[in-house]
């Protein structure tokens, strides 16, 4: 069975800050750049392999295989708008100036402007971390929910959602 932790407003505020928003998205102004050791473009599907990585101001999406799920009016090119869906698999990693995300496989979907994020998923923002198997996040609410494979206390530490969160008092003895 799965266990989940829907985060209060305070704890989600505190452990991802920042307005995601403005994060990665198909309506941004700021100019998407493509990286790839081959790119395909089939059937209003282009798969990117290979260190692809995905720039989008100062945010990156990297993974060993991307793919960009089109609306298939792009004449096989990318265009912003033309895209419904992404999907990363292998060594997932969503970078930004103020969070990372970590995790094996990554799926973006254009419609409700969410992310999930499956795999040993590591969220890493200012000293604050958070581990588990799933993160749900929507880009638009800044809902989150993370979800591990495990649960009750017979479960190891590793297997169970964990959030570390730092102590901002600059005395950091312990109690």
């Amino acid at each position: 069975m799965r266990s989940f932790l829907t985060f209060s407003a305070a704890l989600l505020m505190s452990a991802f800050s920042h307005s995601a928003y403005a994060q990665f998205s198909p309506d941004s102004a700021a100019d998407t750049v493509l990286y790839a050791d081959d790119t395909v473009s089939t059937n209003g599907v282009i798969t990117l392999t290979g260190q692809a990585d995905i720039r989008q101001g100062d945010v990156r999406l990297l993974a060993d295989k991307i793919e960009i799920y089109t609306d298939g009016n792009g004449g096989g090119l990318v265009s912003t708008e033309g895209f419904n869906r992404m999907v990363a698999t292998g060594n997932f990693y969503y970078i930004t100036p103020e969070q990372e995300v970590r995790g094996e496989k990554g799926v973006y979907t254009r419609a409700n402007d969410s992310f999930v994020v499956t795999g040993d998923v590591i969220l890493l923002q200012e000293d604050s971390v958070v581990t588990g198997s799933r993160l749900d996040y929507n880009l638009t609410t800044r809902a989150a929910k993370v979800v591990s494979e495990c649960k009750g206390r017979g479960c190891a530490k590793e297997q169970r959602v964990a959030i570390l969160i730092r102590s901002t008092n600059s005395d950091q003895g312990t109690n």
